[in-house]
């Protein structure tokens, strides 16, 4: 008796162990032609309805490809022109499946459990989910997410912005402009967050949305603020000791500034003057004209700026101004 009965066990410890694992297996109930998988990025097979989709798989769908994957009550669409891959992990206690969607449009079906199970890793943001229908879309410098029921939390890698987003809502994460939000009743809100490193890079890329570019936004940031106080200091120590301006022609300018004289020459030429200690002289001829300087600028073809204490020169029909 002792011997059948452990016989049983064992049989119902396996069965039970294979219906959890059939369970936990992604299946293709629909498949077009174009629809294939690798599970090392490099030799692609066919996917046909009825196979199963081995874990860490990536599906790739051509201009006419589709596939639909069941697991359960659960299932992914795989649109047009999709590149993404599926992974499960945690066990039966605790399973958890992460997608990384490179390119394309993935329409996401997920059980509704009492903490989160299922993540979407995009090269832009990263979707949480703890149960809802739901859309992804991935193109060249954005990324987004729609809901039609549940609840998704939507975070932006660079940016470092977060939203939770509902029924009839979307967000919507560029590469440049970071996240924005839309709601056919109401908008769901934006918080901030510390910005992150994305798992997968955009297509055609090997660059890494998030931390980085955030940092690089500082650095531009901070030179951005550098420059303009550098211009502020420069416009105070104009208006301190006066500007001046040498325009003429010849086909291009020359304008200086401070304690500056504005010259003309070559014919034709007038040349003005005012401010502090600037002076301007012109003549009708061939002329030139010159002050209280310490530098020089000169003009020919195109535009040459000098600034603080000089001279602009021209040559041509122009006229010199000096204020």
């Amino acid at each position: 008796m002792s011997i059948i009965y452990r016989f049983l066990i064992t049989a119902l410890i396996l069965l039970t162990t294979t219906a959890f694992a059939t369970a936990e297996d992604w299946r293709v109930v629909k498949a077009t032609d174009q629809a294939k998988y690798t599970v090392d990025r490099t030799n692609w097979l066919d996917l046909r309805t009825g196979d199963v989709l081995p874990n860490r798989a990536w599906v790739s769908t051509g201009p006419r490809g589709r596939v639909q994957l069941a697991r359960g009550v659960e299932s992914i669409t795989f649109q047009p022109n999709t590149l993404a891959s599926i992974t499960g992990y945690g066990g039966f206690l605790s399973p958890q499946t992460q997608i990384v969607q490179q390119v394309g449009a993935l329409d996401l079906e997920i059980e509704k459990r009492s903490q989160p199970h299922t993540t979407v890793q995009t090269p832009y943001l990263a979707a949480v989910v703890k149960g809802t229908i739901f859309h992804v879309t991935v193109g060249k410098t954005k990324a987004s997410v729609s809901v039609d029921r549940g609840l998704v939390q939507v975070a932006s890698f660079a940016s470092g912005q977060l939203s939770n987003v509902g029924p009839r809502q979307s967000a919507t994460v560029d590469s440049k402009a970071g996240m924005t939000v839309k709601g056919q009743l109401s908008k769901p809100d934006i918080t901030s967050v510390a910005p992150s490193v994305a798992r997968v890079p955009a297509i055609g890329t090997t660059k890494l949305a998030g931390a980085v570019d955030a940092s690089e936004a500082a650095k531009n940031k901070s030179s951005a603020v550098g420059k303009d106080t550098a211009s502020k200091a420069g416009d105070a120590d104009k208006s301190a000791n006066g500007k001046g301006n040498g325009n003429g022609s010849g086909s291009g300018n020359g304008n200086s500034g401070g304690n500056g004289n504005g010259n003309s020459g070559g014919g034709h030429g007038n040349g003005n003057s005012g401010g502090r200690h600037g002076n301007g002289n012109s003549g009708g001829g061939n002329g030139n004209d010159h002050g209280n300087s310490g530098g020089n600028g000169n003009s020919g073809k195109g535009d040459n700026n000098s600034g603080g204490n000089g001279n602009g020169n021209s040559g041509g029909h122009g006229k010199g101004k000096d204020k």
